[in-house]
């Protein structure tokens, strides 16, 4: 066994091995990465498409005020109603 650790092949395979290794956590920090950079847009898209929603409701809500509070006036009884059965 002492043969095979002083040998060359010895040297190659742990080389090689190392090498792989190295290449191996290099790909697998650049994938995260990737996914972290797609992570982030995602969340800056839905940020950008929840304020839209939002200001289009203000912009409804100041338009028609009466009807904005009877529609969460007509949800909160029916949601009260669910949740009292």
């Amino acid at each position: 066994m002492d043969n095979f650790k002083d040998g060359s092949k010895y040297d190659t395979r742990k080389a090689h091995i190392s090498e792989a290794a190295s290449e191996l956590l290099s790909e697998s920090k650049k994938l995260a990465n990737d996914i972290y950079e797609d992570g982030l847009d995602k969340m800056s898209e839905a940020q950008r498409t929840a304020k839209e929603y939002s200001d289009e409701l203000i912009v409804k809500v100041q338009k028609n005020p009466l009807t904005a509070v009877l529609i969460a006036a007509g949800v909160g009884y029916i949601l009260s109603s669910l949740l009292r059965k």
